[in-house]
């Protein structure tokens, strides 16, 4: 991709620029994992991985030109934020925090549809991404009685959907959203709300509610995000496994049919050419896929050979 005079990268909400250069700083006086860094980037800032790329290469540059002494070599805060926040960081000098959280309505919002929920009435949602993602930050804090947590948690999903169907409206007749569009940022940081909720489900005793929250990050993935065979893939075979630990792993196995059937293509690109981060990623989820199926049905011939051309890219490219 070539980039543009403009090297600004859209940001999930409640985040800011300073947030996203000081992880990019210290993960990498820190050594983290490229790919530890990589998931914190798409997921907690949102980022496409082409713009988390860009990130890190403008955050190190930032530093490169704080090294350098030279006054002139100061980025344009406007075209080039990342950089010039870097390099004020590197000088120690000051830097706003940018970062927009819920305005009062929308918190007074987020509280309101709470609050019927304490009281036992039906859910009602909000298709305000900024109040579902209040919501549902105030739900999963909860510690409340586990009967009250239950019917906040549910207010939550159901804010979740409401956000994210009216997204999905947005888009009108478009597959799914831009990568780094507004829908795209807001659909990253829903599905990290549905997990979040779902993750307190999958600690009730009723299975179906984990299975039903898994449902709703995948529309939320496949219908926002669906370009992206990294996000489809993971929130196929999480779903996959759910499925399996609750006692169908012929529904498991026929879940993950999908995945092998649309990223089985990647396998012939990618010997032919080098994966970028994000396609690792998917030829992982598709390796997965088709060891879960083996492992309920049995391999085949096709099934045998898909998997070893697949483990011989991944192998290749972590030896790069």
């Amino acid at each position: 991709m070539e980039w543009t005079d403009d090297l600004s990268v859209r940001l999930a909400r409640g985040t800011s620029t300073r947030d996203l250069v000081t992880y990019l700083r210290t993960a990498h006086d820190e050594g983290v994992d490229r790919r530890e860094v990589l998931a914190v980037l798409t997921e907690r800032f949102a980022l496409p991985f082409d713009d988390a790329r860009l990130a890190m290469d403008r955050v190190r540059g930032g530093v490169v030109r704080a090294a350098s002494g030279v006054p002139e070599n100061e980025p344009d805060p406007r075209k080039d934020p990342l950089a010039w926040v870097s390099y004020r960081l590197e000088l120690g000098l000051p830097v706003d925090d940018d970062a927009e959280g819920p305005t009062p309505p929308q918190r007074a919002a987020a509280e309101a549809i709470l609050e019927r929920a304490r009281r036992g009435e039906p859910p009602h949602g909000s298709e305000d991404v900024a109040v579902a993602l209040e919501v549902t930050r105030l739900a999963v804090a909860s510690r409340e009685p586990d009967r009250v947590r239950f019917h906040l948690l549910i207010a939550a999903a159901t804010s979740i959907s409401a956000a994210a169907e009216a997204c999905v409206d947005r888009l009108g007749e478009q597959p799914c959203a831009y990568e780094g569009s507004p829908e795209w940022v807001d659909g990253v940081a829903l599905a990290a709300a549905a997990r979040q909720v779902t993750a307190k489900f999958a600690a009730q005793p009723d299975p179906q509610l984990e299975e039903r929250g898994l449902g709703l990050v995948g529309r939320i993935v496949t219908r926002l995000l669906g370009q992206s065979h990294a996000f489809v893939g993971r929130v196929m075979l999480e779903s996959a496994r759910c499925y399996q630990r609750n006692g169908d792993p012929a529904r498991a196995a026929s879940h993950v049919e999908a995945v092998v059937a649309d990223f089985a293509g990647l396998v012939d690109r990618f010997e032919a050419e080098d994966p970028a981060d994000e396609d690792v990623i998917a030829l992982e989820y598709l390796l997965a896929a088709i060891e879960l199926i083996v492992e309920v049905r049995g391999g085949s011939a096709d099934l045998d050979a898909l998997a070893g051309r697949t483990r011989r890219i991944l192998a290749e490219a972590s030896a790069d």
